[in-house]
C-alpha cells in the first residue's frame, strides 16, 4: 500500500511549491537587487558629480579670470600708451614751464581723456610731489602734498616702471580711482611722474556683467604685493590689503602666474575657490573665486533630483526594462527614417533653390550685358568715325587705347553671357587640326616668357561645330588660369584627339572631341576643385579675378554639346579636360574675307531706339559711305517703307526694341511683303535670337567693328558668301 507522501499527486504539489519557492527568493534577489544596485550607483554617481562640478567650476573660474585678464590687459595697455603721450607731451620742460603753461596743458590733457569712460582724470606731479597740471582741475592744486603716497617713494628712489596704486580716494577730486603712473626725467634728473587716475566702476560694471551668467562670481584685482585695487561685489576698504600668508600670495611669491586653489577668504574666512593669473607684464593678478558652498548647493540640488529619480523608479525598473526597451528601438527607427526623409527634402531644396539662383543671375547677367553691349556701341562706332579723321599721332594712340578698352568691355560681356546662356552664339564648323596654329599665336603674348606652350592635335580628329570666338576665349581663359598658378616658369600642354566619353545627359558611351589643357602648377585643392566651374568663384586676390573665366569654360563646353571638367595632370598640376560634340557637316564654310577697308555704298535704313546708338551707328555708316535714315521703332520703320520703299537697300534693325514689333518681327513683316528689302538685326542680347537664327536671319552681335557690319551688309544683300544657318540648340 503506497502512502500519501509518495503519491504522484502529492510530488505534483511539491514539485509546485517548490517551484514557488524558487520564484519566491528570485523575486526576493530581485528587490534586493533593485534596492542594492541603484543605490551604488546613486552613491557613484554622486561621488563622480561633486567631483566633476567642481572639476567644472574650477574650470569656469579659469575661465572668467581669462576673460577678465584680457578686458584688464587691453584697459592697462591703452593707459601705457597714454602715460607715454603724456610724457610725449611734455617734452623736456621742466616744473617752472609747465606751471607757465598750466592752463595750455590742462587743456591738452582734457582732451586727452576725453571719450575714455575708463579715465577719472590725468595728473602731471613735480619733484616736489605737488601738482603741476591736470586735466580735472585749473589751477593746478599745489597746496597738496603727496609725499606720503607709495608711488612717490617708488619714482623719486628710482625707475619703478609702471605703479599701479591700491585703491584710494583722490585728494584732488574726492573720487575713489587707482592710479597707473610713471617716472618722469629730464636730462637724467627726476622731474616727477605722471599719472593716469582709472576709475574702479570701469572694471567692477565689467564683472558684475559676468557674473549675470556665472551666479556668485567675485573678481579682484591685487598688486603684488598684496594691495587691493577693485574688487566685486562690494567696495573694498581704503589701502586694503591681502595679507603675504594666504595661500594664494604665497604661490604668488614663489612666481607661480596662474593657478587655482580652495582656501579661506582673507576678509571674511569663507571658503572660496579661487583662480588667478598675473596680468602679463604688469605687477598685477585677476582673481576670480567663488563660495564652495555655492557649488555643494548646486550639487546637492543635483543630487537631490536624481534619488527622487532613481529610487521610486527603482521598483518598477526590472518590469519595464524590456518594454521600455522595445519601445525606444521602435522609437530609433521611426527618428531615423524621418531624419532620412527630411535628408531627401532638404536636398530637394537646395536643388530648387539653386536652380532659382541661376536662373535669377542669368536674367540679370542678360540685362546687364544688353545695357552695357549698347555702351560699348556708342563708344566703338564714335572712334571708328573719329579714326577717319585727319588727326595727329598722339589722338590716334589715344583712340587705339579706347578701342583695346572696347574690345576688353566686349570681352567680359561674352563671359557674363556664356554664363548666363544668353550668348549670340554664330557656330561654324572648326578643323582644329588647322585652327591650333592660330590659338597657339593668340595664346602666346598672354603667357609669361618663362612658360612653355605646345600643342599636339591627334590626325583622326573630326572638325567640331563650335563659335571660334568662344574657343578662343575659352581657351585663353584656361591659359591664364595655369599661368597664374604657375608662379615663376612652367609648361602649358595642349592635346587634342578623339575619344569616347559617357554622355553627361544620359551616361551613355559617346564620341567626343577631347581638348586637355596641362600645366605644371601645383595643382586644385581637393576642397575647392567642386567649386572652381561655379560662376563668381574664385581663389585669385580682390581685383585680380572675376571668378567667370572657367564659368565661361563650361558653358562654352556644354553648348558645343559636352561638358568641361578638372583632374590631376600625370606628373602633377591640373588638367582641364573639355570634350566636345563632333562635327556632323561634311561642307565646309569659307570663312569671311578681311577686309582692309571697308566701304558701304548703300542706302540704309536704321531701326535703333537707343538714341545714343543710332547717333553712332548712322555718323559710322555714313563715315563708310552709306546714305541712312533712321526709324526709331518697328511700326514707324513699316510706315516709312510704305512711303519710300524705292530708297532703301538694307534694313538694320536692333532685335530688342520697344512695342509690340521687335527686331525679329520686322523682318519677318518686311519678308511677307513685297518690298523683299534685306535685313540685319543686331543684339548685344536677345532671348529671341535662337528664332532669328532659325530663320536663318544675318545677326551681328554688339559691339561691332566696321569690318564685321560691312561683312553683314554685304551677306544680307547676297554680295558675299550664303549664310550658313547654325545647328539646331
Amino acid at each position: 500500500m503506497t502512502s500519501p507522501n509518495d503519491s504522484p499527486a502529492h510530488a505534483a504539489m511539491h514539485e509546485l511549491l517548490a517551484a514557488r519557492r524558487r520564484a519566491l527568493a528570485r523575486l526576493r534577489l530581485l528587490m534586493l537587487l533593485a534596492i542594492v544596485v541603484p543605490t551604488v550607483a546613486f552613491l557613484g554617481v554622486a561621488a563622480y558629480l561633486h567631483k566633476r562640478d567642481f572639476a567644472d567650476a574650477t574650470t569656469k573660474l579659469d575661465r572668467s579670470a581669462r576673460v577678465a585678464h584680457e578686458h584688464a590687459l587691453k584697459l592697462f595697455d591703452t593707459n601705457e600708451m597714454l602715460l607715454q603721450r603724456m610724457l610725449d607731451l611734455l617734452g623736456e620742460r621742466g616744473s617752472s614751464d609747465l606751471l607757465d603753461d598750466a592752463q595750455l596743458t590742462h587743456l591738452r590733457l582734457a582732451r586727452m581723456a576725453d571719450r575714455l569712460p575708463q579715465v577719472q582724470g590725468l595728473f602731471v606731479m613735480g619733484a616736489d610731489a605737488r601738482m603741476l597740471a591736470s586735466s580735472r582741475v585749473f589751477p593746478p592744486r599745489r597746496d597738496i602734498d603727496y609725499t606720503d603716497r607709495d608711488w612717490y617713494q617708488a619714482h623719486s628712489t628710482g625707475d619703478a616702471g609702471v605703479f599701479f596704486t591700491r585703491q584710494i580716494v583722490s585728494r584732488a577730486t574726492g573720487e575713489r580711482a587707482f592710479d597707473m603712473s610713471r617716472r618722469r626725467e629730464v636730462r637724467g634728473r627726476f622731474e616727477g611722474s605722471v599719472h593716469v587716475s582709472l576709475r574702479p566702476e570701469y572694471l567692477t560694471d565689467f564683472y558684475s556683467e559676468m557674473a549675470v551668467l556665472d551666479p556668485g562670481l567675485r573678481m579682484t584685482v591685487v598688486r603684488l604685493d598684496g594691495g587691493v585695487v577693485a574688487r566685486w561685489p562690494g567696495v573694498p576698504p581704503i589701502d586694503q590689503t591681502v595679507p603675504l600668508d594666504d595661500p594664494m600670495m604665497r604661490l604668488i611669491a614663489g612666481g607661480q602666474l596662474a593657478g587655482s586653489l580652495v582656501a579661506p577668504s582673507p576678509f571674511d574666512e569663507t571658503e572660496r575657490l579661487r583662480a588667478f593669473r598675473r596680468l602679463g607684464p604688469y605687477p598685477l593678478y585677476i582673481v576670480a573665486s567663488m563660495d564652495r558652498k555655492v557649488v555643494t548647493s548646486a550639487w546637492l540640488q543635483r543630487v537631490g533630483l536624481l534619488a527622487l529619480f532613481v529610487f521610486p523608479l527603482a521598483i518598477g525598473l526590472a518590469v519595464s526594462a524590456r518594454l521600455s526597451r522595445r519601445r525606444v528601438n521602435a522609437e530609433i527607427k521611426v527618428v531615423q527614417r524621418l531624419d532620412e526623409e527630411t535628408a531627401r527634402r532638404q536636398r530637394a531644396e537646395i536643388a530648387l533653390l539653386q536652380a532659382q539662383k541661376l536662373e535669377a543671375m542669368g536674367r540679370l547677367t542678360g540685362g546687364v550685358a544688353h545695357d552695357f553691349n549698347n555702351l560699348l556701341s556708342v563708344v566703338g562706332s564714335n572712334v571708328e568715325v573719329l579714326r577717319r579723321l585727319n588727326l595727329d599721332p598722339v589722338a590716334t594712340g589715344r583712340l587705339d587705347a579706347i578701342a583695346r578698352s572696347v574690345a576688353s568691355g566686349a570681352k567680359l560681356t561674352r563671359q557674363l553671357l556664356a554664363f548666363a546662356r544668353k550668348q549670340a552664339l554664330l557656330p561654324r564648323r572648326v578643323v582644329l587640326q588647322e585652327h591650333i596654329s592660330e590659338l597657339l599665336d593668340l595664346l602666346r603674348p598672354l603667357l609669361r616668357a618663362a612658360i612653355q606652350i605646345e600643342a599636339t592635335v591627334h590626325p583622326q580628329t573630326p572638325p567640331v561645330d563650335v563659335d571660334p570666338a568662344e574657343l578662343e576665349l575659352a581657351l585663353i581663359n584656361v591659359a591664364i588660369n595655369a599661368s597664374d598658378a604657375m608662379s615663376g616658369s612652367g609648361r602649358l600642354t595642349i592635346n587634342v584627339y578623339p575619344g569616347t566619353i559617357d554622355a553627361p545627359e544620359t551616361s551613355t558611351p559617346r564620341d567626343f572631341v577631347v581638348v586637355d589643357m596641362d600645366d605644371t602648377g601645383p595643382g586644385i585643392p581637393a576642397s575647392v576643385v567642386d567649386k572652381v566651374f561655379e560662376p563668381f568663384f574664385t581663389t585669385k586676390p580682390a581685383g585680380q579675378g572675376t571668378g567667370l573665366g572657367l564659368s565661361q569654360v563650361r558653358a562654352f563646353a556644354q553648348s558645343a554639346g559636352g561638358d568641361a571638367n578638372i583632374l590631376p595632370a600625370p606628373g602633377g598640376g591640373a588638367r582641364v579636360r573639355l570634350w566636345l560634340k563632333p562635327s556632323v557637316d561634311t561642307v565646309v564654310q569659307a570663312a569671311d574675307a578681311p577686309r582692309n577697308t571697308p566701304v558701304v555704298q548703300a542706302r540704309v535704313l536704321l531701326v535703333e531706339d537707343n538714341d545714343d546708338v543710332a547717333d553712332a551707328t548712322s555718323r559710322l555708316l555714313e563715315a563708310m559711305g552709306a546714305q541712312v535714315a533712321r526709324a526709331s521703332s518697328g511700326e514707324e520703320a513699316l510706315a516709312f517703307m510704305g512711303e519710300r520703299r524705292a530708297g532703301v537697300d538694307v534694313v538694320i534693325s536692333d532685335i530688342q526694341m520697344p512695342g509690340d514689333m521687335d527686331g525679329i518681327a520686322l523682318a519677318a513683316e518686311l519678308a511677307s511683303q513685297a518690298w523683299k528689302v534685306p535685313v540685319v538685326l543686331v543684339t548685344g542680347y536677345a532671348q529671341q535670337l535662337n528664332l532669328a537664327v532659325a530663320r536663318n536671319m544675318v545677326v551681328l552681335p554688339k559691339p561691332f567693328t566696321p569690318e564685321a557690319l560691312s561683312n553683314a551688309i554685304e551677306k544680307a544683300m547676297g554680295h558675299s558668301l550664303p549664310v550658313v544657318s547654325p545647328a539646331e540648340p
